[in-house]
């Protein structure tokens, strides 16, 4: 049986038979152009498209072409041209939305989105353009909140929910983790054609933190079918394959996590008299964690900290068996790893740039998240074997991390 997209491309190429029943030749060409990027052969379509320039619609999917090919410039062009001299000419003031976007114009973007709101208030595609300018301006939150009202408005927007997914990856609350919300969004992106190549590779990354490494596996060989030199996905397919064999005690860490939230666990949960907690909170103890900090003796040397005192405050941590001084101990049980030789050199102002100025994958940066990685600094302290002992971190991430570092004169702890 002949499948949808192999009757598309014999349609295609018998082009010659079939433009002839199309009176325009305009038209014929935005169509052939649309086919050529459905079927995902953007540079015959972006050819096809710009032969066909008098045509309004042939123009606006060769701008959409331009913009995933960022190509901003020309995208906007196009736009400007054809902005209040078409009949769709909001679908190009989006286009310009989010060309300007693109290009860092935030200021510019948001007064065309104002005047479209006046005009057209709130469309599925207004709301991903307002999503877009938020995520532009660092509000995710916000972000994330247009997105979702895009794609409850329109379930076939699919750039909103390809916008959606990526968000969620980073800045998902627990409940959002919990619904597997960025999985749906990239899941639903599967539906739309040409497939977005970007898409499968983070639903791949993602099936892998969800431990579907099998699921994992056809998302990279699904890209390298169609792109059979993609090194990242080799890699990335490559790690998946291997996290299948690796040992990996579950129980274990949930046994660590579970002892995380006891430590965080506020002291003011439990009932203690009025003089402890004035104490405890004088000392800057908010939680389990900071007590265990403190030894016998620093409580007992604080004013008005007496023996009844005591006693209360370790038969509250004998509760959740622990006791004072436990922090300590664990800490001197574990040397302190030695500082990067670089840190006395290079630029401070560089060392503290957020680790998101990296540009890096969405892989590389999710482990940089597990690892409490925040700052250039805290990146350049770590050795390889650290980073490789992350979950789901393999050879592509700190290939990735050390050309990144090399690049603004910087490596990892030897």
């Amino acid at each position: 049986m002949v499948k949808g997209p192999d009757k598309l491309r014999a349609l295609v190429s018998d082009w010659g038979v079939v433009a002839g029943s199309i009176p325009s030749n305009a038209d014929a060409g935005a169509i052939l152009g649309y086919f050529q990027m459905i079927l995902g052969d953007l540079d015959a379509a972006k050819a096809t498209l710009e032969s066909s320039s008098s045509s309004d619609w042939a123009s606006y999917w060769l701008c959409r072409i331009l913009l995933g090919k960022k190509m901003p410039t020309e995208a906007l062009a196009i736009a400007n041209k054809f902005q209040g001299a078409s009949s769709v000419s909001v679908d190009f003031a989006y286009v310009a939305v989010e060309a300007l976007l693109q290009g860092g114009n935030l200021e510019d973007a948001g007064k065309i989105l104002d005047s479209l709101r006046s005009r057209e208030g709130e469309s599925s595609q207004f709301a991903y353009c307002s999503g877009l300018c938020s995520e532009s301006a660092g509000d995710y939150r916000e972000a994330i909140d247009s997105f979702q009202r895009a794609v409850e408005i329109d379930d076939g927007n699919f750039e909103a929910h390809f916008r959606l997914g990526y968000l969620l990856g980073f800045h998902a609350t627990e409940e959002e983790e919990q619904d597997a919300l960025a999985l749906k969004s990239y899941e639903k992106c599967l539906q739309a054609r040409p497939i977005n190549t970007h898409v499968v590779m983070n639903l791949g990354v993602l099936y892998e933190d969800c431990e579907r490494y099998h699921d994992a596996i056809q998302c990279f060989q699904a890209v390298l079918k169609h792109h059979p030199t993609d090194d990242r996905a080799k890699l990335y397919l490559e790690d998946a394959v291997a996290s299948t064999t690796m040992f990996y005690d579950k129980e274990q860490e949930k046994k660590a996590d579970r002892q995380s939230q006891v430590l965080r666990v506020p002291v003011s949960d439990f009932e203690l008299s009025v003089r402890s907690r004035n104490c405890l909170q004088k000392m800057h103890i908010d939680t389990l964690g900071d007590l265990i900090m403190r030894t016998e003796q620093e409580l007992l040397s604080y004013k008005n900290f007496g023996e009844t005192s005591l006693t209360e405050i370790k038969d509250m941590l004998t509760q959740k068996s622990l006791r004072l001084g436990q922090g300590l101990e664990d800490m001197d049980s574990e040397p302190l790893s030695p500082r990067n030789p670089l840190e006395a050199s290079a630029d401070p102002h560089l060392l503290d740039t957020p680790i998101d100025s990296l540009n890096l994958s969405v892989r590389s940066r999710r482990c940089m998240e597990r690892l409490n990685v925040r700052m250039v600094r805290d990146l350049i302290n770590k050795t390889e074997v650290e980073l490789m002992s992350a979950k789901n971190f393999g050879m592509t991430s700190l290939t990735e991390i050390k050309q990144q570092l090399n690049e603004r004169g910087l490596s990892l702890r030897g």
